[in-house]
């Protein structure tokens, strides 16, 4: 973490700013860019509210100070006196309730104790990114120049690719991934990684121009509070892009919802054992639930399963829902994708 993250994070208790103490800190590489995005309303480096733009000035000229300098760890606190670790160079901004959350604890697991290579769901980095900007029907031209959110950035695959076009990306995530993330993004001063919880998120409100989640609000208690999360951190004219399972066949949701009533009684454990014995029967289940099929290897293949058996939330909706979803929130220009459910759109205000 760097102190630029002041300028946008805050308390996701009572959404307070926050401050910093810092325990320890090491140098970074020298930062050689000369479009650093600035400091819009605090500068944790001069501690001080920009309210000028003779402080805007004094801000803009100390960041490359700040980027150059990297808090390992340390503690967040707001003005009510809500404190947040910073850990491994990650703000762990979460809710003490979500740390004990069967999802993240799947999560956990399964960036912690799946092993995994070049591929991850049978995509590779781009292949990932591609997918990304196909589901949800975009060019990468939309991200040019903006500040874009990963709403749910796992180990920051997508996040790094988005990187390569964005201004300032923010990765955020529940999991343990995070510090995956990190490591992957650390040389990127233009990517910072957040661990928070989507349903309480940790940012000032209208910050962000872009918003995209993929994969993520299958897993979440409640999509539609969760879009209105997203939506207050979403500056006016910016936009939303979201994936989420399509409805399957009727007889695989029966399936699917009797053998999930069993599993979520069981420990993590046995889902991680029972996942590797299910993974022959994959290709079975993919065929039945509809869903296309596409080259996984068995390490993968477990790794899906144990998502899908362990997860404490698990949400599907068709597109007449999701765009219902978009439009009720005031989005306008809504797209949805030719794969089911990929949508986007455009916050009117």
């Amino acid at each position: 973490m760097i102190l630029r993250v002041l300028d946008f994070i805050v308390c996701p208790i009572c959404k307070h700013p926050l401050k910093v103490k810092i325990f320890s800190r090491k140098k970074r590489q020298t930062v050689d860019r000369c479009d650093l995005p600035g400091c819009q309303q605090y500068c944790g480096l001069i501690s001080k509210t920009i309210t000028s733009p003779e402080l805007q000035a004094e801000a803009y000229s100390n960041c490359r100070t700040c980027y150059s300098n990297e808090i390992i760890e340390g503690e967040l606190s707001c003005s009510n006196q809500h404190k947040f670790p910073v850990a491994k160079a990650v703000p762990v901004l979460l809710k003490r309730s979500a740390v004990e959350q069967r999802t993240k604890k799947t999560f956990d697991v399964e960036w912690n104790v799946f092993t995994y290579k070049e591929k991850i769901y049978g995509h590779s980095t781009e292949e990932e990114f591609n997918d990304l900007t196909e589901r949800v029907s975009i060019s990468p031209d939309v991200f040019r120049n903006r500040t874009v959110l990963d709403a749910g950035c796992g180990i920051g695959r997508i996040t790094k690719s988005v990187s390569e076009y964005a201004r300032e990306v923010i990765g955020i995530d529940f999991s343990a991934g995070v510090e995956e993330a990190y490591l992957l993004n650390r040389t990127n001063t233009n990517v910072h990684i957040i661990q928070g919880d989507l349903m309480h998120l940790p940012f000032r409100e209208s910050y962000f121009d872009y918003v995209y989640s993929k994969g993520v609000m299958h897993y979440v208690p409640d999509i539609q509070k969760c879009l209105l999360e997203l939506t207050a951190v979403i500056k006016t004219g910016g936009a939303l892009s979201i994936t989420v399972y399509g409805k399957m066949t009727l007889l695989f949701e029966l399936f699917n919802v009797i053998l999930r009533k069993i599993t979520l009684l069981l420990p993590l454990k046995a889902n991680y054992i029972i996942s590797y014995l299910l993974t022959p029967f994959l290709v079975i289940a993919w065929k039945w639930s509809g869903i296309k099929l596409r080259k996984i290897d068995w390490n993968e293949r477990a790794h899906m399963i144990f998502n899908w058996l362990s997860s404490e939330h698990q949400n599907s909706a068709t597109n007449e829902e999701a765009e219902k979803w978009f439009s009720d929130m005031g989005y306008t220009d809504i797209t949805l994708s030719e794969i089911p459910v990929g949508i986007t759109g455009i916050k009117k205000n």
